[in-house]
């Protein structure tokens, strides 16, 4: 997680910057992350990696209780809720509470393969019975590798992954249903992991 902590002195309009992989791919993949996003309503909600709110936003309109869990909190000090610091990878250690819905949107693709584990496996032991888990995962297929491959021409070290990856980080004995997130060319780039805790 040593790149996301980057964003550590950014300025809300900085991190707000959009480049073009936001008008190709993240554009698009909020056509189906943000109707998701708001069809979550009076749930306990834990948001892993809420940055500047963007998703959060939506959380809170629709009388959710969101709490947060950033390596950066100060990014998302005007947001309006409880951010406690912390890594992905160490959830249990700080977080101790159940959830509903335990959410995270592009933050993995800065974990590495055993940081993407812990932090699928932790996240679901922390839901409520009934409760879900949902994070965007970067594939390794499509346009995906190449969104890697950019970022690390930069400098920017970003993790991708297969399906069969995503299964094994979390677990023999769940559910997990993939959703597809395409680029502006209808080309996927991303999956929204959904895992439902009963199953």
């Amino acid at each position: 997680m040593s790149n996301y902590d980057r964003y550590r002195y950014y300025t809300e309009s900085q991190y707000e910057k959009k480049g073009l992989s936001y008008y190709f791919m993240k554009k698009q993949a909020d056509k189906r992350l943000i109707p998701y996003v708001t069809h979550i309503r009076k749930k306990r909600v834990l948001e892993v990696g809420p940055g500047y709110g963007y998703y959060t936003k939506y959380l809170l309109k629709n009388d959710n209780h969101v709490s947060g869990l950033d390596i950066n909190p100060e990014l998302g000090a005007n947001i309006g809720i409880k951010i406690v610091k912390g890594r992905a990878d160490q959830l249990q250690d700080k977080i101790q509470d159940k959830y509903d819905r335990i959410l995270s949107f592009f933050m993995t693709e800065y974990l590495d393969e055993i940081q993407m584990g812990e932090f699928m496996r932790q996240s679901i032991k922390l839901l409520d019975s009934e409760g879900i888990f949902a994070t965007t995962v970067i594939v390794n297929k499509g346009l995906g590798w190449i969104y890697i491959a950019l970022a690390r021409l930069k400098g920017i070290k970003k993790y991708c992954y297969s399906s069969k990856q995503i299964r094994n980080m979390i677990g023999a004995g769940k559910a997990v249903r993939m959703i597809p997130l395409n680029t502006i060319f209808n080309v996927p780039f991303a999956v929204l992991v959904e895992v439902r805790a009963s199953c």
